[in-house]
Parts: structure tokens; sequence; C-alpha cells
């Protein structure tokens, strides 16, 4: 349940930092593919982040944490880029809608990354790890499931609703 509940937080985080951002820019862009506040590529990219830290934390031997963070840093960009590459990529084969188009940034490796986004992705990804994720494993210890299967509920809802009105048959 853990999981599912650090899931699904992540991607209504995802989507309210996506939407304030464009809000502030002034940009018609919409955050995510379905119709409630999800966007999911941020849970994919949090919990797979969560098991990587905890995968390396138990073996990796490093006692500096200064060396540390730069080798979560450095792993969290590569694997935060490649979920953003393998989710644009999922969002135009399947809704044939993108997102995002990096194609004009100076930066771009490809339609769906760049490298300046990679770093923050970088820095989001170690933030997450050492600030929030370890307040929100207390919370989320203590929720009843009963919150858990509203949640899945509503999202499953929602999908519902996405697959009729929007992906490409």
């Amino acid at each position: 349940m853990l999981n599912l509940n650090l899931f699904f937080i992540y991607s209504i985080i995802g989507f309210l930092m996506e939407s304030t951002l464009y809000k502030i820019t002034g940009s018609k862009i919409q955050s995510g593919i379905f119709y409630g506040p999800y966007t999911f590529v941020y849970g994919f990219g949090a919990l797979i982040s969560i098991f990587i830290y905890e995968f390396l934390e138990k073996r990796l031997e490093i006692k500096n944490k200064l060396i540390k963070v730069i080798i979560y840093f450095i792993i969290f960009t590569i694997i935060l880029s490649l979920i953003e590459l393998v989710g644009g990529y999922l969002l135009h084969l399947i809704f044939n809608k993108d997102l995002w188009n990096y194609s004009s940034h100076f930066d771009n490796i490809g339609k769906y990354i760049c490298v300046t986004n990679s770093l923050i992705w970088g820095l989001l990804g170690t933030f997450n790890i050492y600030v929030i994720y370890p307040k929100l494993k207390k919370v989320f210890k203590k929720l009843p499931k009963k919150y858990t299967y509203i949640l899945l509920l509503l999202f499953l809802i929602d999908l519902i609703f996405t697959i009729i009105n929007k992906v490409k048959l």
C-alpha cells in the first residue's frame, strides 16, 4: 500500500508543480493526459528513484556523504531522463500527443529530453530522496487502507474516461 500511495502522491505533486509553472509562465500546455490531477511520469520517476535508492543504500559502502549525494544525483539524472524519454514516446504512441518537446532547446537530446531538464530531474530526485521521501514515508505508513482504495477507485474511473475519450484507436 505504501508504494501505491507514494505513486499517487508523487503523480499529484508533479501535476501541481507543472500546472503552477504553466500558470506562472502563461503556457497553454496541460500537465498530464488524464482528466484528474495526475501526471504519472512523476509517480513512476519517484518510485523508481526510491527503489534504486533503497537498493543501493544497503549495498554502497561509501562513508563520505557528499560523494554519496553526487552518485545519487548522477544516477537520478540518468534514470529520470530515461523515464522522461520513454514517457514522451509512449504518450505519443498511445495518445498521439506530445506533452513536451525539447526540439527547440539548444541542449536537446532528441525530442523528449534536454540537458537542462535532465539536471533539474537529478536535483529533484536527490532532494526527494533526502528531504521529501522520509517525511512522506512516515505519514503514509500510518494512513488507513481505505484512503488508498479511494485513490485507486478515483484513478480507475479517470483511466476509463481517458481511454474512452482520448486513446487513439
